[in-house]
């Protein structure tokens, strides 16, 4: 679990929603919030803060750490759509909340079941930019019913296709129906649980639906489209697939590959692959991160790889074949889910050289939200050199 700083977490919410937030604590119901009316003064209530006993500690950490898993920019594009779709009319004071943790905040105290539903789609949008994620060109279907016999159906399909990796005989399926069309399907064995803290009835309490979910699938019914994640490579979802159409739809699909991802990333791990600039205003190039995931059952799930500055591409190859091997693979049993390099331009007089770091996944690139035209075209330019970008 990473770093926490409470002090730093409380400066980020607005005092009268740190009021509304804390009040009714035990060792807070004779607090003077008259006195901490300015947003960096936390000193009094973190003092306050540190009477309460182990477990309440426990859950205000949690329940911290879970609003900031929404202040990023996917994070509160998924709670204004539940926001939305729950209640239409709080939208506009949400928005005039100013910073993004208030906004996160005043979601918990004014809709809370917003947060407990909108914390599933947080983390399935996340792992669509992580784990192994395809997207089938859409087939001619019956009508889509999400009913008891069907979901039931699905879920001896899931039990059937892992017999052979002793998972158990049971699967749980959680159905959900999102603003955009999309119904979302979230697949988990129940004997690999993994709970997260969320919020009902005002109280802390762990969802009874482990996000650790090892498949979802994501339906569009009014085009016909799926989309999923899970491990195991294209293979192994290929068979998932034809066993959603057959339980969901009661259609039988033929085999097809999934629709080729916007950028090619698994050659950047070939012997005869070099990380070099194309262009003279670049004046230095340098993997900064790398996530690969294994095609293969193997006891991880994915690997992530952190180089330091100065770091050469040879290096980093060899820090990533030293991973793989104690796991007993090669880089032909791993797909690359995330491609991160840091380039620097020259400078230009006094001023030191423009820089950019460029993240890219197989379906998706920072640079689009580059503002600097001139930056963003040459970073375009790089991945095309690099191979990276085949459009």
């Amino acid at each position: 679990m990473s770093q926490f700083d409470l002090k730093a977490t409380l400066r980020q919410i607005a005092p009268s929603l740190r009021k509304q937030l804390f009040e009714d604590l035990p060792s807070l119901q004779d607090f003077d919030w008259s006195q901490d009316k300015k947003q960096k003064r936390v000193d009094r209530l973190f003092d306050k803060l540190q009477e309460l006993d182990n477990d309440q500690k426990r859950e205000l950490n949690r329940l911290l750490r879970t609003c900031k898993t929404f202040t990023s920019t996917c994070g509160l594009k998924v709670l204004r759509e539940e926001l939305w779709q729950y209640d239409a009319e709080l939208v506009d004071d949400w928005g005039k909340q100013k910073s993004r943790m208030n906004k996160v905040v005043w979601t918990y105290l004014n809709a809370p079941q917003v947060v407990e539903e909108a914390i599933v789609f947080v983390r399935a949008d996340e792992l669509s930019q992580r784990r192994h994620w395809h997207k089938w060109p859409a087939v001619t279907t019956s009508p889509f019913v999400a009913d008891d016999e069907r979901i039931a159906s699905l879920k001896q399909e899931i039990i059937d296709h892992h017999a052979d990796q002793f998972r158990g005989d049971q699967c749980e399926i959680h159905h959900y129906s999102r603003q955009n069309g999309a119904e979302y399907f979230f697949a988990y064995l129940p004997d690999w649980p993994d709970n997260f803290m969320v919020f009902k009835d005002d109280e802390l309490e762990a969802l009874d639906v482990p996000t650790a979910f090892t498949i979802m699938f994501v339906y569009t019914p009014a085009t016909g489209v799926l989309e999923m994640i899970a491990a195991g490579g294209q293979k192994v979802q290929a068979d998932l697939r034809q066993r959603f159409y057959r339980a969901m739809t009661k259609t039988e699909v033929d085999d097809m590959p999934p629709d080729r991802a916007a950028f090619d990333l698994n050659h950047v791990l070939g012997d005869g692959f070099s990380l070099t600039a194309n262009d003279p205003q670049i004046a230095l190039l340098e993997l900064k991160r790398l996530m690969v995931f294994p095609v293969t059952e193997v006891p991880v799930e994915g690997l992530v790889f952190r180089f330091r500055i100065g770091t050469t591409w040879t290096s980093a190859m060899e820090q990533l074949d030293r991973a793989l091997k104690s796991l007993d693979l090669d880089r032909s049993q791993v797909t690359v889910e995330e491609f991160v390099v840091y380039m620097q331009c020259v400078s230009e007089g006094d001023r030191r050289g423009r820089r950019q770091t460029i993240r890219v996944t197989p379906r998706a690139c920072n640079l689009k939200s580059q503002d600097d035209e001139n930056l963003r075209v040459l970073g375009e330019q790089l991945l095309k050199h690099l191979g990276v970008d085949h459009d």
